[in-house]
């Protein structure tokens, strides 16, 4: 697919092509044909390929977008193109806001965005009618966004938007005043995080450092990761049990919320998650069977797993409590849809279950990896074997898991 666009010398454009089901390359070439970018900074399936250019001269250019054949699907061809030019203003605010947030984007650790968020929360009161509360979010929280919650917003675009945080707001006013004071908490825990973070680097001779980047959202991820940060979800991090949830419905999601871990321990639970998310390597053996629930389920349990030693603790303790009272029930249940194409029974079903805890793939996962650990002579190979996992069917047999007796 080839787009031609008209660039003005001197301007900044952003680009923008969301990948759905495929790998793409995305090439821009100048009027005279010479490539200017070449992009592929995402590494699978579904993914966003994202860049900015200031062209040097005017003319014509032609984006690019060519399937990456090796790892994509041919039956699957869906992308979509976003491009922004900014204007002057922009460009300048951005520039004020760069050196105001430059010491913030140095730190290993970044809090920042909780305060533009309640700065932002406060400035609502003044806000004359929506469009007004939108500018309010857009001007003083998401355009003073830290690196790390640019990389939220782009993750997410269509979800952190000003117009969603200000119909989040309004739905949920009780949640979000009562969680403020947890939020803050994490400033506190930032020893303990360094601490975790380097507990892994001992444990894992490969590892990588990231950047953390905590930020307010809408209430739907407490963490996830890109390219360079863990990113994580402070209102959903830090909510427990003492925060007022009446505005929520009964269900999984709820049960989350109202953990009754320690704020802080809480943080430090799913920062160790989402932080072994980074280290693991996605690339499949080729010659190995096919087994995507399966693959799923030891992606996230092995998450929980390795957290935990890092932590002392792990983020899904209603899962792992439910887990424990039926787990023979549980695993033969999943060996009946071992290798499914759909892991909707046993991942992210916070919507969908009704009469037990959500996730409970997640426990599976996290006993097989346990399981594969316990056996192992060679602890650290064990955690490499984890994060370096490219045949699950070859894991599971190693562990023993399924010759274990349970409960």
């Amino acid at each position: 697919m080839t787009y031609p666009l008209a660039l003005q010398q001197d301007s900044v454009y952003a680009f923008y092509v969301r990948e759905r089901g495929v790998d793409v390359t995305v090439v821009l070439t100048d009027p005279q044909d010479h490539k200017v970018v070449e992009q592929d900074s995402i590494d699978n399936e579904w993914g966003l390929e994202s860049f900015e250019f200031t062209p040097t001269t005017t003319g014509d250019y032609t984006l690019a977008i060519r399937r990456t054949e090796e790892r994509s699907r041919p039956q699957v061809d869906s992308v979509e193109l976003r491009v922004r030019q900014f204007t002057a203003t922009e460009l300048e605010r951005r520039r004020e806001i760069a050196i105001e947030l430059a010491p913030e984007n140095r730190k290993v650790v970044q809090t920042l965005d909780i305060d533009h968020f309640w700065e932002a929360f406060d400035s609502l009161a003044t806000a004359t009618d929506r469009l007004d509360s939108i500018r309010i979010i857009q001007t003083v929280y998401l355009d003073r966004g830290t690196d790390g919650l640019k990389d939220f917003i782009i993750e997410r675009e269509r979800e952190f938007t000003a117009e969603k945080f200000v119909d989040e707001i309004a739905a949920q006013p009780k949640f979000f005043r009562s969680v403020r004071a947890n939020t803050f908490k994490v400033k506190e825990a930032v020893p303990q995080l360094t601490a975790i973070v380097d507990t892994f680097r001992v444990l894992y001779p490969d590892f990588e450092p990231k950047k953390i980047c905590f930020a307010i959202g809408i209430v739907n991820t407490g963490g996830t990761t890109s390219e360079d940060f863990l990113l994580i979800g402070t209102e959903i991090s830090t909510s427990t049990i003492d925060v007022d949830l009446s505005e929520f419905a009964e269900g999984a999601f709820k049960d989350i919320l109202a953990d009754t871990t320690d704020v802080r321990q809480k943080i430090n639970n799913i920062v160790a998650h989402e932080y072994v998310h980074t280290q693991q390597r996605w690339e499949a053996d080729e010659t190995a069977i096919g087994c995507n629930l399966l693959h799923a389920a030891l992606i996230e349990g092995m998450c929980d797993f390795i957290g935990e030693l890092i932590s002392g603790d792990q983020i899904n303790k209603v899962a792992k409590t439910y887990g424990d009272a039926h787990e023979q029930e549980l695993w033969t249940a999943f060996k009946n849809e071992l290798c499914n194409e759909s892991a909707g029974n046993w991942l992210y079903n916070y919507g969908e279950v009704e009469d037990k805890p959500a996730d409970l793939g997640y426990y599976i996962g996290y006993q097989i990896s346990k399981a594969y650990y316990q056996q192992a002579a060679d602890k650290e190979q064990a955690i490499s074997d984890m994060l370096d996992l490219r045949d699950p069917i070859e894991f599971l047999q190693l562990s023993g898991y399924d010759r274990q007796e349970k409960r």
